[in-house]
């Protein structure tokens, strides 16, 4: 806030989080009974005003967005609840079975909806209601499917988990703390904790080790990523590398095994150079200047950066601040809220205060949240430690689906490339389409096209504006 007087200016923070009023949290008993009564608050302050409708809640199946809709329930025990699940065409993106299961639960109106396939015409429509490019990493068509299938049941608010992993957290920074702070360990007893919840990919006939063979895989492909991740110079990675090896039981025979099939793996597999932006050289040299503006920093106050930095960096994001504008204007539009009970202040400065040991628990993490809540969910969601992810066929498919409806219009276009370099643009087009490449390695490249997608209709939406 500023305050302009005849001689002065006043500068004050609108908004401070004190994290100390918790304090006194100990034990994950204490984190749970605590966190249940704000997440409670938190869940019944976003489902005010529905003016008698139904209640509508947008269930995918994971932990937050289940914990909404049960607690939901809980507060309206004999009210009409509704839950929608974008139920995914692809085996890996499918969490249809922990959905239905939170629905039998809670005695919910169970739906199951596929995500509409307009996605232009939709970034179009919300590119008008916003009149600003859209704050979109993927296809924003999912929110405009369950924002329309509530409002057709009656319903005035949809509430979703949205905001959960950053605010909730989950306790995982535990390792990175004891490898910074050397405590060996420390480190050693969080990764045997992690071993019964740890589910790779990359060995196989995983489930008939034994436990010790476990322990020692989880160990030394953690200590290759830490090594790997050290820095690109060879005397930064070295210097890790026996740094671990006077400390920890590590296995020189594994690491040049793993290096020797990274190695492998990188010449045999297609090369993905990745592009940090698309936009014209030209103008990336006239806004080469840094902004020493901080909106995180700028919240985060006077709490402990090293503690605290990377938290707000992640909440106050400023493209999830840009995606809640265009879910707004959205949600004016249809004629229904969408509302996100994760984010509240109250809820940030809870989680935020307890120690992430406590987060950690076990080794599944989230124990704080899953103490909370462990009488209101079915048991396969309260336990599970897995979770979908858009690097999947879902992705691809929605951006290659996307980028095929737009892409006569973008290179058809007479002011697009004033600002996005055509090279560049077509390279990650290339990638698109290489079947060859894992998606993991996509989801930049889904990003980048998406976000052209959107400049793009602004950039329409402006010259046909004037």
């Amino acid at each position: 806030m500023v305050e302009l007087g005849p001689t002065t200016v006043t500068i004050q923070r609108y908004v401070s989080f004190d994290p100390s009023k918790w304090k006194s949290l100990k034990t994950a008993d204490e984190a749970g009974e605590a966190l249940f009564g704000v997440f409670r608050q938190s869940v019944n302050h976003c489902s005010l005003g529905n003016e008698g409708k139904p209640f509508a809640s947008h269930l995918s199946g994971g932990l937050d967005s289940s914990s909404v809709s049960s607690m939901l329930r809980f507060i309206n025990p004999h009210a009409t609840i509704h839950t929608i699940h974008n139920k995914s065409k692809y085996p890996d993106a499918d969490e249809s079975a922990y959905a239905r299961a939170v629905a039998e639960k809670i005695n919910s109106v169970h739906h199951e909806v596929f995500q509409s396939e307009e996605d232009l015409n939709l970034i179009r429509l919300q590119t008008s209601l916003s009149a600003q490019p859209l704050g979109s990493r993927l296809s924003p068509a999912l929110l405009s499917t369950m924002l329309l299938y509530a409002r057709d049941l009656g319903s005035k608010v949809l509430l979703n988990g949205s905001g959960g992993d950053s605010i909730v957290g989950s306790g995982m920074e535990v390792f990175l703390h004891a490898f910074r702070t050397r405590n060996w360990p420390l480190l050693n007893q969080l990764l045997s904790k992690r071993v019964p919840f740890f589910t790779p990919t990359i060995f196989e006939g995983w489930e008939t080790f034994s436990y010790d063979r476990k322990d020692f895989l989880v160990k030394q492909f953690y200590y290759y990523n830490r090594i790997t991740r050290a820095g690109r110079s060879p005397l930064t990675l070295a210097k890790t590398y026996f740094e671990l090896a006077r400390n920890v039981d590590l296995s020189h025979s594994f690491m040049l095994k793993r290096g020797l099939k990274n190695l492998l793996n990188r010449r045999n597999k297609p090369n993905v150079n990745g592009q940090v932006t698309l936009g014209n050289d030209e103008l990336l040299e006239l806004n080469d200047s840094e902004s020493t503006f901080s909106y995180a920093q700028s919240l985060r106050g006077d709490l402990d950066p090293l503690q605290y930095g990377a938290l707000f960096d992640d909440v106050f994001n400023p493209m999830v601040s840009w995606s809640a504008e265009n879910m707004f204007d959205l949600g004016n539009h249809y004629g229904i809220s969408s509302r996100s009970p994760m984010k509240t202040k109250a809820l940030f400065e809870l989680c935020m205060s307890i120690p992430d040991l406590i987060k950690f628990g076990e080794g599944r993490g989230r124990e704080h949240f899953r103490m909370a809540m462990k009488e209101l969910l079915p048991p396969e969601v309260y336990n599970r430690t897995s979770k979908a992810t858009l690097s999947s066929q879902y992705g691809q498919d929605m951006t290659l689906r996307l980028w095929n409806q737009a892409k006569e219009s973008i290179m058809d276009s007479t002011v697009l490339w004033d600002f996005v370099d055509r090279k560049k643009l077509l390279h990650e087009v290339e990638i698109l389409n290489n079947p060859n490449i894992s998606y993991d390695q996509k989801t930049k490249t889904w990003q980048h096209l998406t976000r052209v997608v959107t400049l793009s209709s602004w950039l329409d939406w402006l010259s046909a504006n004037k």
